[in-house]
């Protein structure tokens, strides 16, 4: 009877020590140094406590992890530092000096729902850095100056991308396509985007909740689908900014509200300038155009073959320029060269007759600048080493209701005669000129000489005659006063 007696205390002793153990387990876990831990909880906070890395000691079982505004010494981030928190399904990394972090880094946190990395220094995302993750809210926001590589988000799913206030100047759609089919929400408002191309239509109508609020857009006609889609589907701008516009003029700093489709126009091309320029087997074909947007050139060979210069992706430049090489085409007495501007308002087309020159010198330039394309067809002529060239340019009228805006500006060109001889007269006329100025010079020099040498044959006494001159009757004058004055006193 003792026996069991003993035998019950010691299991009850037992049993009320495994639930001491579970119990403790479940609310009484270590809290690392500096940080917070409420009780009935699996949350660890660690704000604003000066942390110079993740600090040791966080419970395995954690939850949600706050690490906010701790400058880190090490900006980087790797795998290693989650290992031991498989269980993590919040994990808050705002404000913590943060430059890169490795790929597959959150990899182990297969349940982490909620991940903020807001507020850091970071500059560049590599290809799959966060492969694994299946996130709700993924806040990456205000890391001004961070590039993505194309296949940055390859591997991950998440209802919410908040990049926000990032000072994205561009942002390639194959960049967000891998969260195709998982993504509802999309802040990008608060950076730099002059433009977004068509074909973000297909993304943002898949979406429940856009801002594109505070940007730099060109609200010109290329952007026109943009406001459509706007005010048809206005609803999943709710709650923030509308879009708004920082050019051209008559749009800056107008919402997307405060529009409508009229004033989303485009500019034809014009010609600034077009030359040939010649060497003695080798010519030089420039064509210089403006336009809003910036157009495509086209320099079109005699054969029919083609150059193509796309703009540069500069937003605020709205030149182009195409330069095309030729060699002497001694088979050809004239060849018909074209150069075509091309935007979304229409095409310009300008036409060169060119027969190679006889260049007598090193090097013979044709200028045909500024150009203007405000006719439908112009044809002018030119000579260029003694030979006819021609040139001329049409413009192709564009779709109606494209808003197109044209100048006026006057022709002007000087051919390679007309330089040559002005230059040569100027040097003859010049020539003229300092020898007049030296003839007169030698004239005036050879009379002064003249006169000197008469001056002294006259003082010259000759041999037979004697004539007295002013200078010898004074002194004989003086000699008879002299005589006459000893006379008197002696």
């Amino acid at each position: 009877m003792r026996r069991k007696v003993l035998f019950l205390c010691s299991f009850n002793e037992l049993v009320l020590t495994i639930s001491v153990i579970v119990y403790c387990g479940n609310i009484c876990f270590a809290c690392p140094k500096g940080c917070f831990c409420p009780s009935m909880s699996q949350n660890v906070y660690c704000t604003r406590q000066s942390l110079l890395a993740i600090p040791d000691g966080i419970p395995y079982d954690t939850l949600e992890l706050t690490l906010n505004d701790n400058r880190f010494k090490n900006p980087v981030l790797t795998r290693r530092n989650f290992t031991n928190l498989p269980n993590l399904t919040n994990l808050y990394l705002s404000g913590c000096g943060i430059e890169s972090i490795a790929i597959d880094t959150f990899a182990g946190l297969t349940k982490l729902k909620w991940l903020d990395i807001s507020k850091n220094e970071l500059k560049f995302i590599a290809d799959f850095t966060f492969r694994g993750l299946n996130l709700e809210n993924f806040f990456i926001n205000e890391n001004p100056g961070i590039q993505f590589s194309p296949k940055a988000f390859d591997g991950l799913t998440t209802r919410g991308l908040y990049m926000h206030g990032c000072s994205l100047m561009n942002l390639s759609l194959d960049v967000l396509r891998p969260l195709n089919g998982s993504l509802r929400a999309l802040w990008l408002y608060d950076n730099q985007f002059e433009r977004l191309e068509k074909d973000w239509f297909y993304l943002l109508k898949s979406l429940s909740h856009v801002r594109l609020g505070k940007n730099n857009f060109h609200c010109n006609c290329e952007m026109s689908w943009l406001y459509e889609f706007f005010i048809t589907q206005d609803s999943i701008f709710s709650g923030g900014d509308a879009p708004s516009c920082s050019s051209p003029p008559q749009n800056n700093k107008k919402l997307f509200n405060e529009l409508k489709t009229s004033d989303f126009t485009c500019e034809l091309p014009t010609f600034k300038n077009v030359d040939a320029v010649f060497e003695s087997e080798l010519g030089k074909l420039t064509c210089t155009a403006t336009g809003d947007p910036s157009p495509t050139l086209f320099w079109v060979r005699p054969d029919g073959t083609t150059e193509t210069y796309y703009p540069l992706k500069q937003e605020t430049d709205k030149d182009n320029e195409g330069v095309m090489y030729i060699t002497n085409p001694q088979s050809m007495e004239k060849a018909k060269y074209k150069c075509i501007a091309n935007n979304p308002a229409g095409n310009v087309t300008f036409s060169l007759n060119l027969a190679w020159p006889v260049v007598k010198d090193s090097h013979v330039e044709s200028t045909l600048a500024p150009l203007t394309a405000t006719t439908t067809t112009v044809n002018k002529q030119y000579s260029v080493g003694g030979k006819k060239n021609s040139y001329e340019w049409t413009v192709n009228k564009p779709e109606k209701n494209m808003g197109i805006v044209s100048t006026n500006d006057k022709v002007k060109h000087f051919s390679i005669v007309d330089i040559v001889g002005a230059v040569i007269g100027t040097f003859l006329l010049t020539l003229l000129i300092c020898a007049l100025v030296f003839h007169l010079y030698y004239r005036r020099r050879e009379r002064l000489s003249y006169e000197e040498k008469d001056c002294c044959e006259k003082n010259k006494h000759p041999k037979n005659v004697y004539t007295m001159s002013d200078h010898d009757e004074n002194c004989i004058k003086m000699m008879i006063h002299h005589h006459n004055s000893d006379h008197i006193h002696s």
